[in-house]
């Protein structure tokens, strides 16, 4: 809600919702809270996360046995349904979360760093229209949130020196009508805490709102006290130059400058990558229309994603050098090492075709399948070589050892890759979190075992040395 709204409007409006929610079969229970966020939810999503203005549910579905869809299907529901209902009250928004009380937070974060929080603002919006074109974002906003009114105090010096009341003096007098301060403890004793004493106002003007003036006419009501004797209760209009304007509830810095986070969630099958591919041209097209020093990066999902990928493929590019070492010290050979690790790249063909075909999304867990990939397809060519380099220690010639060596190993290579492919069909299929990763193995063990029984011999007749006649 704005943040002008009063805790009992907020619980008003939150009582609204509990009863379209309670009325859902599909919902086991329901939290509420009023005056804060959701608490079970640490995402960072609300910034600032308590005030008067906010209301929150914690919803607990059925058990998955007893509903007929899934829990994204009746979130989606419940979007669709609490937002008709939040337009029932002018100036409300509304943010869903799915994830658990660990949940990472907003899948798509585009921060905008710069110095000037307006100017931020308005890129901010400019950012969140271009955002929601895309198919399969959800609850577009930014961290700003709602304006709320602003009151700047300027000083003016020569009044002060006349009645005797320094800066730092009427800082201090001025915070105590701006906030509730806290001066002192009051001890409990055993094991209670103690009591905090705070120092603070309530504005009859603003139906008893804690904290100080928000209007020039709110101004009339503070009293400041000097050290002039004459003068010891002075009107904030003679000391000080009041400026209204507005501010944000929340100001983030990056790196020592202002950032504004623009904020969505995605929805349907549409993946991160394809929302960025899609947003990305055109925030480089706009930021040529920024004032200098304004710019953008991406994080949330999409930042930890590029992370993570680096260090797997860092894992991926030590895993191979670690396998071609232990291959020259058992081959004695630094050719045949290379003959076997042909098959990785094998094997990422049939990878990449394979899910693309399927429609399956390239994420972390495909990326894990490759580098458990590895080590299996890289035994199978151990093996044949292994059988070819005996027959030719036996008095073979290359040409002969090589068809003995890939005739033999036929029936033990295809019988092992099958029997791997059945094996992870049902986990494929238990749950789409292992979908990528088994599919990674399944299409990528099918193209390297069709391919490397007919190019593992052909490079070993290549690349062998000729140590036996025919």
């Amino acid at each position: 809600m704005p943040p002008q709204t009063t805790l009992a409007v907020s619980q008003a409006i939150a009582d609204d919702l509990g009863e379209l929610l309670r009325q859902k079969d599909y919902i086991e229970s329901t939290i509420k809270y009023t005056g804060q966020g959701n608490t079970l939810v640490s995402s960072g999503t609300l910034q600032p996360s308590d005030g008067s203005y906010l209301s929150g549910f914690s919803v607990v579905l059925t058990p998955a046995e007893v509903r007929s869809e899934t829990s994204d299907f009746y979130a989606e529901a419940l979007r669709r349904e609490l937002t008709s209902a939040v337009r029932s009250y002018p100036g409300s928004t509304l943010t869903l979360n799915t994830e658990s009380s660990t949940g990472a937070g907003d899948p798509i974060v585009i921060e905008i760093s710069g110095s000037d929080i307006a100017q931020l603002r308005q890129i901010s919006a400019q950012v969140q229209d271009e955002l929601r074109q895309i198919p399969g974002t959800s609850d577009v906003r930014d961290n700003l949130g709602t304006l709320r009114s602003d009151l700047r105090l300027i000083p003016n010096r020569e009044e002060l020196d006349f009645y005797g009341l320094t800066e730092d003096e009427l800082t201090t007098q001025a915070r105590y009508y701006m906030s509730a301060t806290q001066v002192g403890d009051f001890a409990v004793g055993g094991n209670r805490e103690d009591i905090e004493l705070l120092l603070s106002t309530a504005w009859p003007s603003r139906d008893g709102a804690v904290g100080g003036p928000t209007r020039r006419d709110e101004l009339s009501l503070i009293r400041f006290f000097g050290s002039n004797p004459d003068k010891p209760v002075i009107p904030a209009g003679l000391v000080v130059t009041a400026v209204q304007g507005e501010t944000a509830l929340s100001i983030t810095h990056a790196g020592g400058e202002r950032t504004v986070k623009v904020l969505s969630k995605t929805s349907g099958n549409t993946t991160i990558g394809e929302i960025l591919a899609a947003l990305e041209p055109q925030l480089a097209k706009m930021q040529t229309s920024w004032p200098t020093g304004y710019r953008y990066s991406f994080g949330g999902e999409s930042a930890e994603q590029a992370e993570t990928f680096g260090s797997a493929g860092q894992a991926l590019g030590l895993a191979i050098f670690m396998v071609f070492a232990v291959l020259v010290l058992q081959l004695n050979s630094f050719r045949q090492p290379f003959i076997i690790l042909l098959t990785i790249p094998l094997a990422l063909i049939g990878t990449l075709l394979g899910s693309f075909l399927a429609w399956i999304p390239f994420s972390f867990t495909t990326f894990i399948g490759i580098i458990a990939l590895v080590g299996i397809v890289v035994n199978d060519a151990i093996v044949m070589v292994d059988t070819m380099n005996s027959y030719q220690a036996e008095g073979m010639s290359v040409k002969r050892a090589a068809a003995n060596g890939a005739a033999d190993r036929l029936r033990p290579i295809l019988t092992t890759s099958i029997t791997t492919i059945i094996g992870l069909i049902p986990l494929a299929f238990s749950d789409p979190t292992w979908m990528p990763l088994c599919s990674a193995i399944i299409f990528g063990l099918i193209a390297a075992t069709g391919i490397a029984l007919i190019v593992i011999p052909c490079l070993y007749v290549q690349l062998t040395p000729r140590t036996a006649q025919p």
